[in-house]
């Protein structure tokens, strides 16, 4: 489809010998300007939306699990479901990324998210709902999740080639839109799980989704193409478009000969087509799992990135534990309700939306390793001690503030180092596995948060693992390859 912006752009170029005019000069740049905040606004809008859903559901879920079966470990145990079928998604998914694009698979996947979600207040409406049934459409929603999640990810340079930014910036802007999704969510989600109930708050998980694959396919898909196609060369959507078309060529010709064949000539030619069908499946695995272990050795060869992967995938095992299970199970031995859990988690992401906007405004002159150490100082054990001493409300949310300051300048600063050492042409790759590696120990961290709390304790799981953070963000302090911060020109 023709993109209008263009072809009016193109009528504008006038003929050689003409002078162009001082206005039109104007004008023009004025509608390329306008046309990119356009195209970027929607890119963010569509994670904000998006983002919103999924921290709804991320209260919704476990806050209706716990109080239905009154068991941390069985939260637990849904939480690890989605979170698995969401890193082996994850695994697979680079090559497949690489070859159709990017905005194709996180479109397909955020519409197919949002139908599975919309089926649990469906079934609750029908009284049909269950344990099992929601651990089977979790499942499906994280193998989903993970691709989406990579898609989105792998877009962030090509969005920051098209709007001639710094990747801190663009880096900085879909972290403080990360964290505005999570606070909207959050503060608004123990409202709305207050008022409807959980299994109906999801309706809002399923259109935030909905709205948010809408603005990829219809603003930011048609803007980036042009980018998409020619950074990597033999994939992303438009070649993957002339790929497929090139493919069914053949096939039509084959089918348009064997209409003209007697009968045996056509059994003859199908048994023909289904061997040269298998041994192309065979050898599209083949290639597909080599793509698979070319980007693990690709991200293995960056110590910075695999080594900065480690980090967060084990900081992420033991946040998810806290979001998914502690934290929910602290509010109710605190006789709360989901409007204090809310309240919990807007206290720690509202700050990070501010400080991830100084990020983004100065991250680019601020030294990268200092500030990554103190973000994650801030970031990680206080809140854990603070509610392992059973503190005063008013004090574990201030352990929630400073931890919302110190963590939005991380996204920024840890985003910029790993994409400025990526090869452009493996991004897809590096990233889904790097998501891998990073989200891998979580659906461990879920159940070992469920039962940890259910054998020696809630209070007694949220100081030892308070300390663990602590030691492992710590960690580049003794390790110098976990120190190459230096800043990489890429644009």
């Amino acid at each position: 489809m023709d993109d209008p912006d263009i072809v009016t752009d193109a009528a504008d170029i006038i003929a050689p010998g003409h002078p162009t005019s001082g206005g039109s000069a104007q004008h023009a740049a004025s509608r390329t300007s306008s046309r990119t905040r356009i195209v970027v606004a929607a890119w963010l809008c569509s994670d904000v939306v998006s983002l919103f859903g999924t921290a709804l559901s991320s209260l919704a879920v476990p806050w209706m699990v716990l109080n239905l079966t009154h068991n941390t470990a069985a939260t637990g145990v849904v939480s690890a479901v989605q979170l698995g079928t969401l890193v082996l998604a994850n695994l697979v998914s680079g090559p497949l990324i690489d070859r159709l694009g990017p905005t194709r698979i996180s479109v397909f996947c955020d519409y197919a998210s949002a139908c599975f979600i919309a089926l649990i207040p469906l079934l609750w409406a029908l009284h049909l709902f269950s344990i099992p049934a929601l651990i089977a459409i979790v499942a499906v929603v994280g193998a989903l999740r993970g691709p989406s999640n990579s898609a989105k990810s792998v877009l962030s340079p090509t969005v920051a080639q098209f709007a001639k930014q710094p990747m801190e910036r663009i880096t900085g802007l879909s972290g403080t839109t990360e964290r505005l999704a999570s606070t909207i969510g959050s503060a608004a989600g123990g409202v709305i799980i207050g008022l409807v109930g959980g299994p109906y708050a999801l309706a809002f998980t399923a259109l935030g989704l909905i709205i948010g694959a809408t603005l990829i396919s219809f603003i930011v898909r048609p803007a980036l193409l042009p980018l998409l196609s020619t950074s990597q060369p033999g994939h992303g959507d438009e070649a993957g478009s002339q790929k497929t078309q090139h493919r069914t060529t053949p096939v039509q010709t084959t089918q348009a000969q064997t209409t003209q064949t007697e009968a045996s000539s056509k059994q003859h030619a199908r048994h023909m087509h289904t061997g040269l069908t298998l041994t192309h499946l065979r050898a599209g695995v083949s290639t597909y799992m080599s793509d698979i272990a070319d980007g693990w050795k690709s991200l293995i060869a960056i110590p910075t990135v695999f080594g900065l992967a480690l980090i967060p995938a084990i900081t992420n095992m033991i946040d998810i534990a806290w979001t998914d299970v502690l934290a929910p199970a602290w509010v109710i031995s605190q006789h709360h309700g989901s409007q204090t859990l809310g309240l919990l988690f807007a206290a720690l992401t509202f700050p990070a939306i501010i400080s991830s906007l100084l990020a983004t405004i100065l991250a680019s002159r601020l030294p990268r390793f200092p500030v990554f150490i103190v973000g994650y100082l801030l970031a990680g054990a206080p809140r854990y001690i603070a509610m392992a001493m059973n503190a005063p409300m008013n004090v574990v949310l201030m352990t929630m503030v400073i931890g919302g300051i110190g963590s939005g300048f991380l996204n920024p600063i840890l985003g910029a180092v790993l994409y400025e050492r990526m090869p452009e042409q493996s991004r897809g790759k590096i990233i889904s596995l790097t998501g891998a590696l990073t989200w891998g120990l979580m659906p461990i961290g879920s159940l070992m948060g469920g039962f940890m709390s259910h054998l020696i304790g809630l209070q007694s799981t949220l100081a030892i693992l308070g300390v663990i953070y602590f030691l492992v963000t710590m960690t580049p302090l003794a390790v110098p390859a976990l120190r190459d911060f230096k800043r990489i020109q890429t644009l």
